[in-house]
């Protein structure tokens, strides 16, 4: 299915990633002449595969949903995995880890999508995103065209709106949890998702869309 998702998409937000040098793999790995990873490098190892293992489904629902298939979207999880392996020590230097991984995560899909227009979306990928948001569209999606303007629509909120209607809507994180996500306070997700629901509202042509994603 081709989604037209109107304006092209930006850069990320919140300042360049961590610049890394030298080798390509983790930089934390002892020197071939020691024959063994220090104790230090093994609990960096546990730390990184732990950290992956939690966020990896949040970057992944967003690289899914902008560009619109699972085989490219993993490739692009893969390349945020990989940046943050090189620079794992420097991260963990960071006040929120998470946060930047997130901004990684942007830079890397607004790369990828950057002069595709339109958008193809998978099938099964396109039926996954809308199943999540009718919950919130509850009897407003009476057509597929109305599910495909939905889906446009997402695609052309403003960054800031889009990750928290991502993170809230098809992970139903809490907005704690987002807002540790994107460094963010909690006051300003909640403006965020108030309006990226009235733009999604307009854009159904309908008088208000109401947070369905249940407790907050």
């Amino acid at each position: 299915m081709t989604i037209d998702r109107g304006a092209h998409v930006r850069g990320h937000r919140g300042g360049a990633a961590v610049a890394c040098t030298g080798r390509t793999g983790p930089q934390w790995s002892a020197g071939p002449e020691s024959g063994l990873r220090s104790e230090f490098g093994l609990r960096l190892d546990l730390t990184y595969a732990a950290f992956c293992e939690t966020h990896e489904p949040a970057w992944h629902a967003l690289a899914l949903t902008r560009i619109g298939n699972q085989s490219d979207a993993a490739l692009v999880v893969g390349a945020v995995k990989s940046d943050l392996a090189r620079c794992w020590p420097q991260v963990l230097r960071f006040e929120e880890p998470a946060a930047y991984a997130w901004r990684l995560a942007n830079r890397h899909v607004s790369d990828w999508v950057a002069g595709e227009e339109p958008v193809e979306v998978e099938a099964v990928t396109f039926a996954a995103v809308i199943g999540a948001f009718k919950q919130v569209a509850k009897g407003l999606l009476h057509s597929e065209a109305d599910e495909v303007r939905l889906y446009a629509a997402i695609l052309e909120l403003p960054e800031r709106q889009r990750d928290v209607v991502i993170l809230r809507y098809l992970l139903g994180l809490h907005v704690k949890v987002i807002a540790a996500y994107l460094g963010r306070p909690v006051a300003t997700v909640h403006s965020n998702l108030r309006h990226a629901r009235d733009r999604l509202a307009r854009r159904l042509g309908v008088g208000e869309l109401p947070d369905g994603g249940g407790d907050l």
